[in-house]
């Protein structure tokens, strides 16, 4: 009942995933944080296929150059767009959409990829802990600026797609003891007095547990039949960039690496489970879940009990408050494609 036991996280790692194909040449795709690791893998894969557009960002003018010709390259397709993204600034993201909306571009599938992993305590110019802005906040902020986007392509036949990445750690993620008495749950979290050694160790499983959360929101918001369909997608341990931080400290290093070696996926077939999200049929039947080896699976039980559906209900309604001020756009956007959820 949604624990992450060691047989079963061995067992998943271990299975040699599907390839996922589809014929996608009528498809606009944007894949965030291709310039490395999964999300330069998964998008080397979809272009291969040969979309009608692919736009794929990095975090700099210098990065996007350098992915976009690595990614021409591999695949073979001209064309393919690469746009700077920052999720270290809100600014950046209403930037994004802005220009997304300027040139007039669409998207039929988002996959919100990018996220980064930290012990260390740091804010970003927006007062914002690093791992809580870029990992959930930002992309939580992208997703709901680019959801009238994706409901414009989407159709009663198929569905556009949003695909968050998020990670089986969320099982790990510590419950958030005495939430019930935090004024707010993101100002406590965010606070650095709170975000102790302790704390900030284990800070990567709590983002991507904010992110199931979300998706469980915000699927429940969207009306049936979805004209988007939302989950979340553990890609399993795989060989990326994302520890390259926590490598850098010499007490982790070389545990990091041996762990790898023994046990983490290749890049491409960690990138099969986003594919998997992002174009296989069946998107609708996969609405709201949490997917794991391209299956829907059962998200943790924290996750699942009254307490954590308590904490991500507030999570909800805290996020739209800090993402309405700062783009006014996301209330807009709520009032006009999300339904109201008796509580």
């Amino acid at each position: 009942m949604g624990k992450l036991t060691v047989f079963g996280y061995l067992r998943e790692q271990w299975t040699e995933l599907p390839i996922p194909t589809a014929d996608i040449s009528d498809q606009s795709l944007v894949v965030v944080g291709a310039n490395v690791g999964l999300g330069n893998e998964a998008a080397a894969q979809l272009a291969q296929l040969k979309p009608k557009s692919l736009l794929i960002t990095s975090r700099d003018e210098v990065k996007c150059e350098r992915s976009k010709a690595d990614m021409e390259s591999r695949s073979g397709m001209t064309g393919i767009e690469s746009w700077p993204l920052e999720l270290c600034s809100f600014d950046s993201v209403s930037s994004f959409v802005d220009k997304f909306e300027a040139k007039g571009c669409t998207a039929n599938v988002l996959i919100a990829n990018a996220g980064i992993s930290t012990l260390k305590y740091k804010k970003t110019p927006d007062g914002y802990e690093a791992t809580l802005q870029v990992n959930y906040l930002s992309t939580a902020l992208l997703s709901l600026l680019m959801l009238p986007h994706l409901i414009k392509t989407g159709t009663p036949e198929h569905a556009s797609r949003l695909v968050i990445v998020s990670s089986e750690v969320h099982h790990l993620a510590n419950r958030l003891k005495g939430a019930d008495r935090w004024p707010s749950i993101i100002e406590k979290i965010n606070d650095e007095a709170y975000c102790t050694s302790s704390v900030m160790l284990n800070r990567y499983a709590l983002s991507k547990l904010l992110e199931v959360m979300f998706v469980r929101e915000l699927s429940s918001r969207l009306a049936t039949p979805t004209l988007v369909a939302v989950s979340a997608v553990n890609p399993g341990s795989c060989h990326s960039r994302l520890t390259r931080e926590v490598e850098s400290n010499p007490l982790f290093k070389y545990a990091v690496r041996i762990y790898k070696g023994l046990f983490a996926r290749t890049t491409e077939m960690g990138s099969r489970t986003i594919l998997h999200a992002a174009i296989v049929p069946g998107e609708r039947e996969r609405h709201g879940q949490y997917l794991s080896s391209c299956e829907v699976a059962e998200a943790s039980d924290y996750t699942l009990s009254a307490e954590g559906r308590e904490v991500s209900r507030r999570l909800w309604h805290e996020t739209l408050k800090i993402l309405g001020d700062i783009d006014p756009r996301v209330n807009t956007i709520v009032s006009e494609h999300l339904i109201q959820v008796i509580e």
